[in-house]
């Protein structure tokens, strides 16, 4: 075999081994794009189901905090409105105390006070009230100047240990709980 038949033949084998190895190497070159956008494909769509929770967490905190917010000054309205109903029954209170329906009242409520804390228990009311009472044929009244700005009176037993609070604020002020129940009920309709 001559010489160039043998380089020939070299050449030949080289040649498909040289095909042989741009086969393969095409083929692992494509393995590796197919894995890579597989991969690709794989961690785009971790990204993107991440985003949609995200975004969908975000959106129920900034639900959530819109409703606490909205509930909040919903809140602040509604006292607001409360406050209101009690200063407006404060004022009327302020009208009432020159009746003689608060004369009638104050009269019970000292009567039942003084049945509990005995007949020498002594009893404090403003300056006015007390001349309006004993204009009325009732003696026992101790006279404070600023007792309640609303009226009322306060019943102490004689040693002063027990006290009968009857002014019309702590009549409000141990009502109020119920006055803006009433208040609530009737905004909500």
């Amino acid at each position: 075999m001559p010489l160039e038949d043998i380089l020939e033949r070299i050449l030949k084998d080289t040649e498909k081994e040289e095909q042989s190895i741009i086969s393969q190497s095409e083929q692992e070159a494509n393995s590796i794009l197919e894995d890579a956008r597989s991969r690709s494909l794989s961690i785009k769509s971790e990204y993107e189901a991440k985003a949609r929770e995200d975004t969908e967490t975000e959106k129920r905190q900034r639900i959530s905090s819109a409703t606490l917010e909205g509930r909040s000054y919903l809140e602040r309205q509604r006292e607001t409105i409360e406050d209101g109903y009690l200063d407006g029954l404060r004022s009327r209170l302020m009208e009432v105390k020159n009746t003689d329906q608060y004369l009638d009242y104050i009269q019970r409520e000292i009567e039942k006070a003084k049945k509990v804390l005995g007949k020498d228990s002594i009893l404090y009311m403003d300056k006015k009230d007390s001349e309006r009472m004993k204009s009325r044929g009732f003696n026992s009244v101790l006279i404070s100047d600023k007792i309640d700005p609303l009226g009322g009176a306060i019943v102490t037993s004689s040693d002063g240990k027990m006290i009968i609070n009857l002014t019309l604020s702590e009549t409000v002020r141990k009502k109020d709980d119920t006055i803006r129940k009433i208040v609530r009920d009737h905004i909500k309709g």
